[in-house]
């Protein structure tokens, strides 16, 4: 059997938690060898990411947190 049939043997027996895990590595695996078009096709291609970046843009910024709250010396 090969790493790529082992893989996708797998993948099918663990739990969904670990396979948006999975997901997430293959995504930035994929960035990481230029194989997408754009960064918005990476943040894309993570579970969650699209529907997190539009909610943060619904955010009025009177709820925002400082950004000297979450990085020092910024």
């Amino acid at each position: 059997m090969s790493n790529r049939e082992y893989a996708k043997t797998q993948i099918d027996i663990l739990p969904d938690g670990a396979v948006e895990r999975v997901i997430e590595f293959i995504s930035f695996q994929r960035y990481s060898l230029g194989l997408f078009e754009s960064d918005d096709d990476y943040l894309a291609s993570i579970p969650g990411m699209s529907e997190s970046i539009r909610e943060g843009m619904e955010t009025p910024l009177s709820e925002c947190v400082d950004v000297s709250e979450v990085w020092s010396g910024v």
